[in-house]
């Protein structure tokens, strides 16, 4: 009876911790879906670079900047995971190989994006820098 009352107990504490758990997944689920549709990426990049915009308070001097930063760090183009089915009729180097030239994309793009806030953060005032610093902290964040 001792082991029945044991097992009872830890099914019950299995399924409470499995119905408090299900709405974190259902909710990661639902950002990861967000990601993979290019035109709700496309306004939520939008939507923050307008954000980070209006809490710089640029001057006339730093907008051509601004532009240029703001071209920059908007990703063009595959918003996506590859071509499961062009990638399943590869053999496994040549999946390989074409995973290895898309992480090498993906890092020069990256770099790209450094070089630009590199060069957009030299022409901030040091308020702007910490406003930048904030929004950049609270973006890593999610």
């Amino acid at each position: 009876m001792n082991n029945f009352r044991k097992l009872a107990l830890i099914g019950m504490a299995t399924a409470g911790i499995a119905a408090i758990a299900l709405p974190v997944f259902a909710k990661q689920s639902e950002c990861h879906a967000q990601h993979r549709d290019a035109a709700k990426m496309s306004a939520m990049i939008q939507k923050r670079q307008t954000e980070l915009h209006a809490k710089l308070k640029l001057n006339a001097e730093q907008e051509s900047a601004w532009k240029a930063f703001s071209e920059k760090m908007t990703p063009a183009g595959n918003w996506g995971k590859p071509d499961r089915a062009e990638l399943s009729s590869l053999h496994a180097p040549q999946r390989m190989e074409k995973m290895l030239a898309q992480m090498r994309e993906r890092e020069a793009r990256m770099g790209a994006r450094v070089s630009a806030v590199q060069t957009f953060y030299a022409v901030l005032t040091p308020e702007q820098q910490k406003v930048f610093d904030d929004q950049f902290a609270r973006h890593d964040r999610h």
